[in-house]
């Protein structure tokens, strides 16, 4: 056979043996199909068999397969360094004791966070596993950011999931946490259905539509620009923002992972302006400025929300892109003092009042570990 024939041959079979992993895995949750494909399939955003961006994307790469190579290497080897970091410096809310009548939100690092809002418990995209990609060891969890269990959070009304990707919907966060509904774009429902959820506990919304909760909360749907996958199937489940309502007019912006476009106006006009805006701050690269922001976009972005509050997620919990784990944190906050926007950056377990106006959160990311 010679070498490259057993070469081929050995490729071969792994390639089976990864497309048999990923099938049956659970993990990787399922393509939508039957009732749910049929809905996807009239929507105003899939066409040609997937779903599209409003506005045109471009992941922008090397041209050359060498620079390609290169280019990849180059992150890997950065994102490898930038494990050994030290002890990231966290606290921890004990959740079970929060009185159901107190509006507060905890961050879990990254863009998982816990919102108590009008007596209704919210968790979105919770991802509180030290791995956040189908490969069993990278990247994990800075040290000291993994700090709550599934079993420590208390039942939640909504489980909100922005996108399927790996980082944002965790299989073993959502198996073990107690979930009344799930809120997800359109398409995502087919991986809870896969996980054993009864349909009649998914919400699935497709942009601008709205859903009306008990409790006097309301939820519309709006567009990001990102896209959707899990594994060699890409932009067969939707992605979007997320905007909470409650029944006085307070407005909470839940903004996923989006590029920067004309989409944040066009919602803040809509509204009337929004009282805070979480909105992703990390993980950029100038090759996805498209679909991630760097923390000048974000801060355009709330701008453009009209945002009273703006909450910066997407980082401080895994290195996923090449800049420093505090450099998004340590650039905004510069960004809005010059510009005196409200941005409050709660330690990964702090509790924030949002409905205080005047509370204030160090800056705990300066000089805490090595760059």
């Amino acid at each position: 056979m010679g070498f490259f024939g057993y070469f081929f041959a050995i490729a071969a079979v792994m390639t089976v043996l990864s497309v048999v992993y990923v099938v049956e895995s659970p993990k990787f949750g399922s393509l939508p199909g039957g009732a749910r494909l049929e809905r996807i399939q009239s929507s105003k955003n899939y066409m040609d068999g997937q779903f599209r961006n409003m506005y045109v994307v471009t992941a922008r790469a090397p041209v050359h397969k060498l620079g390609a190579y290169k280019a990849i290497f180059s992150v890997l080897s950065k994102l490898i360094v930038q494990q050994d970091i030290g002890q990231i410096p966290s606290m921890k809310t004990n959740l079970m004791s929060l009185k159901k009548t107190d509006d507060v939100l905890v961050w879990f690092g990254h863009s998982s966070y816990f919102i108590q809002l009008e007596g209704k418990r919210i968790i979105v995209d919770p991802v509180l596993s030290s791995i956040s990609s189908p490969i069993p060891f990278f990247p994990t969890a800075f040290n000291g950011t993994n700090v709550y269990a599934p079993s420590e959070i208390p039942e939640v009304d909504y489980l909100i999931i922005t996108h399927d990707h790996w980082d944002h919907l965790d299989y073993a966060s959502v198996m073990k946490l107690k979930t009344k509904k799930v809120i997800c774009p359109l398409g995502v429902g087919a991986h809870f259905e896969r996980w054993g959820f009864d349909q009649s506990k998914l919400i699935e919304m497709d942009w601008d539509e709205e859903v009306n909760l008990p409790g006097e909360l309301k939820v519309k749907c709006h567009t990001a620009q990102h896209f959707s996958g899990r594994c060699f199937s890409r932009n067969k489940a939707l992605w979007a923002s997320f905007l909470i309502t409650t029944k006085s007019g307070f407005k909470i912006y839940i903004g996923g992972d989006s590029g920067y476009g004309p989409h944040f106006k066009d919602i803040g006009k809509q509204h009337g302006g929004i009282d805070i805006a979480i909105l992703e701050n990390g993980q950029y690269n100038v090759n996805w400025r498209d679909i991630h922001m760097h923390p000048e976009e974000t801060v355009r972005a709330a701008e453009d929300l009209g945002t009273r509050t703006l909450i910066p997620v997407h980082n401080s919990k895994f290195a996923l892109s090449t800049h420093p784990w505090n450099e998004p944190l340590d650039r905004i906050s510069k960004i809005c003092c010059a510009k005196s926007l409200r941005l409050i950056t709660p330690m990964i377990g702090q509790t924030v009042n949002i409905r205080d106006a005047k509370q204030q959160c160090m800056q705990w990311w300066q000089n805490a570990v090595k760059n």
